[in-house]
């Protein structure tokens, strides 16, 4: 990263203690893209139940901050919802791609592999955005906001387009003017809080981020001398999680 760039961004990703027991692999996926004057950072979550939504997750984020970059290039600007709207029905179109060339019945196909959440900012112009199908967070102009819970634990997912089951998207849409920065994250850390992240320490060391996360995906053990007991204390993440940062000094030109 050009660290005399207006803009700055960095994400991670890490597996929960939870499928650090039993060996599964994570399920949530970050991407990142900065351009000359504007980036983009996204955030996916697989859905549980599916048994390779991994899959969708990391090739989602990284379709989504695909288009993304394009169309931020192109000069387009994060608070038109006809942006989102094109970077919403490529991806999908690629996801269609892929289920179609594998074997199977295309539902299943989809429901093991595609269903992802999605929490997505970008900065250009005049402008930043916030864009979500699914549950998260975010936080955004000092203020965070969480994304569900749901009914039944069933959140919205982008890939419910293929199936005839198109769902709402959320959009929020701030000023750039005066430099900012908005965090995203899945569920597993919005469970946790995200006032604790240092943006700075995160943005000034390309792997501290990760670090924390890691740290947070791990239980302590203690010893109690006297009492000749080790006192374990379980992991705060126990969910996967990711989570990304996107800052900028001044206006974007």
């Amino acid at each position: 990263m050009d660290t005399n760039c207006q803009i700055r961004a960095t994400g991670a990703a890490v597996t929960g203690a939870r499928h650090l027991r039993t060996a599964r692999n994570g399920q949530d996926a970050v991407a990142v893209w900065i351009g000359e004057a504007q980036g983009a950072v996204v955030v996916c979550d697989g859905c549980g139940s599916g048994g390779s939504s991994e899959v969708g997750a990391r090739l989602g984020a990284q379709l989504v901050v695909a288009v993304l970059a394009r169309e931020l290039a192109a000069g387009e600007s994060p608070a038109d919802l006809a942006m989102w709207m094109r970077v919403r029905a490529e991806v999908v179109t690629r996801i269609g791609e892929l289920a179609a060339a594998m074997p199977g019945d295309r539902a299943r196909i989809i429901h093991e592999h595609f269903l992802f959440t999605v929490v997505a900012a970008a900065v250009a112009g005049d402008h930043a955005a916030v864009w979500a199908i699914g549950d998260g967070a975010y936080t955004i102009d000092a203020r965070t906001r969480e994304l569900g819970p749901f009914a039944d634990n069933q959140p919205p997912y982008v890939a419910y387009d293929l199936l005839e089951m198109p769902q709402e998207a959320h959009l929020e849409v701030t000023s750039a003017a005066g430099g900012g920065s908005i965090i995203v994250a899945t569920d597993g850390v919005a469970e946790l809080g995200l006032d604790a992240i240092a943006i700075e320490r995160c943005l000034a060391h390309p792997d501290a981020l990760r670090r924390r996360l890691a740290v947070l995906a791990r239980g302590s053990e203690n010893i109690e001398w006297e009492a000749r007991r080790v006192v374990r204390a379980p992991a705060p993440l126990q969910d996967d999680g990711a989570v990304a940062i996107l800052a900028w000094r001044g206006r974007p030109s």
